[in-house]
């Protein structure tokens, strides 16, 4: 085998017979070697950093370095593309961040269940692995070590670093939730990163990419750009977008395109059109929610009064007791249960709150409103000084406000498209409203004490001379209503401040689901319960929390002007009774 410059080929000899192998051509030599620098200079570009002990000494360089270099720093700090970078950064703006000789370390806050105190757990700040003591287990202390704080003056230059840094993040949700802020912020020194994802294979978060990018090239875009993101923007309406639209169309070298402006003012016409859409379909859901919480407190209401002709003025305080037994549910799981187990006390605190309403609904009916059939102003009256005493010993107990921990499955939202998300605790409220409805409605028609409620309520001396307690059923009526009032305010926690005087916000509204549905009928509750929670989050936008309240009211009362007895009024003879 010999190497032939006459004719720039390899020739290979076998058994004298001459073979020619290959004719290497010195422009594809070059073009090779140019595109394989070309390639390992983009490579170099994009991660000069990517190996951990580089990142680490990377932020030690940060941390000792003079406030005249710290810029470069941070700059390079992007240029790596590494999120793992993102913690330090992170943990050094907190003052939790410790430089050791061989390695970075954060202190992570953690509160003790048993005693309350706090204890730092001490990581790894670029890996996020515990650091682990001598025994094996991991390594925590009940101080700070020598710990370093950012200055004051790198609080916008960290912000930028995390904010860049982010958009290369593993976890999915943190890299879409980056590249939502990038809109927002409206950073023009990330739109070639949200361009080489939006070109990349994997296709993800198109949507939040066409939009971010086409605010910034909006913004700070030439002509060309600027029309085409106007265009996007028109196609894509996304809410956040709005203000952008707005500071542009405000410029003066803007007012001069006409073409841009039209484009503009066309993509203002549709997001606003979808902000209307995306606030009805929420005011819509929050009603529901709403709606879900009056419909489980006027079931107990109708009960009561359809049965037994009490106003129970205590009500909304069995709805308060709920609450606060859901509180004292979570707080014990907190202090004894294992932290992975935390969660599933939400399955005790639904069924506890309904048993500890029930039961003191109970003891009152047995102590107090069993003497007062028949005299609605001295049960009205005792009802209400139960609600002050139970409003003054949760106050004496849990103090005047509080919140409870909800657990991590309800969390977060259904996220129906990038502008609206319906929250799942409110779905679990209506999941829970719906589940009660039907459980009141087997024990009503498919239980034997729901039949002899329901000879009770039709006629009490044919009812008691057929051999029906009536003394008991009265009894057990009154705490199976208590007891969904304080499944009720169970569910309100989820979205509302516990406080002693919490179920008087609700008892109003309750006693006009009652009048308004019809005493006794279920659809009625349902139907005017809806409604109420629906035209509250309709009507409180526009005029208010109290003139809302204030015109509801007066839409109540010409309704009743109209059908004294409600929407499903009594009929037959139990109608003139």
């Amino acid at each position: 085998m010999t190497w032939s410059p006459g004719n720039r080929s390899l020739l290979c000899y076998t058994n004298g017979a001459t073979a020619r192998i290959m004719r290497p051509n010195p422009w594809c030599l070059a073009g090779a070697m140019l595109l394989i620098c070309g390639i390992v200079a983009q490579l170099a570009h994009a991660a000069p950093y990517r190996n951990t002990k580089e990142l680490g000494e990377l932020v030690k360089l940060l941390v000792h370095a003079q406030p005249t270099a710290r810029q470069g720093i941070y700059a390079s700090m992007k240029n790596t593309a590494d999120a793992r970078l993102v913690p330090a950064l992170k943990a050094y703006e907190s003052g939790v961040l410790e430089v050791r000789d061989d390695r970075l370390v954060i202190y992570h806050a953690q509160r003790e269940n048993d005693t309350q105190s706090t204890a730092y757990q001490i990581i790894d700040a670029l890996s996020q692995e515990p650091v682990l003591a001598k025994d094996g287990g991991a390594l925590y202390t009940r101080e700070l070590g020598n710990v370093v704080r950012a200055p004051q003056s790198d609080r916008r230059m960290i912000e930028d670093a995390i904010a860049t840094l982010s958009l290369f993040a593993d976890d999915p949700e943190v890299r879409r939730e980056a590249i939502v802020l990038a809109g927002r912020r409206c950073d023009p020194s990330v739109l070639e990163v949200l361009l080489a994802q939006l070109n990349g294979p994997d296709g993800q978060f198109t949507i939040e990419l066409r939009t971010s990018t086409a605010i910034i090239q909006l913004v700070h875009g030439d002509r060309d750009l600027r029309r085409q993101a106007a265009k996007t923007i028109q196609e894509l309406s996304p809410l956040a977008a709005l203000g952008a639209v707005n500071q542009v169309l405000e410029r003066q070298d803007v007012a001069r395109d006409v073409e841009l402006v039209v484009a503009l003012k066309a993509a203002r016409t549709a997001i606003e059109n979808r902000q209307w859409r995306v606030n009805l379909v929420q005011h819509t859901f929050s009603g529901l929610s709403l709606a879900s919480i009056l419909i489980l407190m006027a079931s107990g209401l109708s009960i009561i009064f359809g049965l037994m002709r009490i106003i129970n003025m205590a009500h909304g305080e069995f709805m308060m007791l709920g609450a606060v037994s859901a509180y004292a549910i979570c707080e014990s799981f907190k202090r004894c249960v294992p932290p992975p187990a935390f969660d599933l006390y939400w399955l005790i605190a639904v069924p506890f709150s309904f048993l500890v309403a029930a039961l003191v609904g109970w003891i009152c009916e047995i102590i107090v409103v069993r003497r007062l059939y028949g005299r609605s102003i001295d049960s009205l009256l005792a009802t209400w000084g139960i609600s002050l005493i139970l409003i003054q010993l949760a106050r004496i107990t849990f103090g005047d406000t509080t919140a409870i921990t909800p657990p991590s499955w309800l969390s977060g939202g259904w996220q129906v498209s990038p502008d609206l998300v319906l929250p799942w605790n409110r779905l679990f409220i209506v999941g829970l409203c719906a589940a009660c409805l039907g459980l009141i409605h087997w024990v009503v028609y498919h239980t034997r004490f729901g039949l002899h409620l329901r000879a009770t309520m039709q006629d009490r001396e044919v009812a008691a001379a057929l051999g029906v307690n009536t003394r008991r059923v009265d009894s057990f009526t009154f705490a199976f209503g208590s007891g969904l009032a304080g499944m009720a305010g169970c569910a309100a926690t989820l979205f509302d401040k516990l406080n002693p005087g919490m179920g008087q916000g609700y008892i109003v509204d309750s006693f006009m689901v009652v009048v308004l549905g019809g005493i006794g009928k279920l659809a009625g509750l349902i139907v005017a319960g809806g409604m109420l929670g629906f035209l509250n989050k309709y009507i409180e936008p526009w005029l208010g929390a109290v003139y809302g309240k204030v015109a509801l009211l007066i839409l109540v009362i010409l309704f009743l002007r109209l059908r004294p007895a409600g929407l499903f009024a009594e009929k037959g003879r139990s109608a003139d009774e």
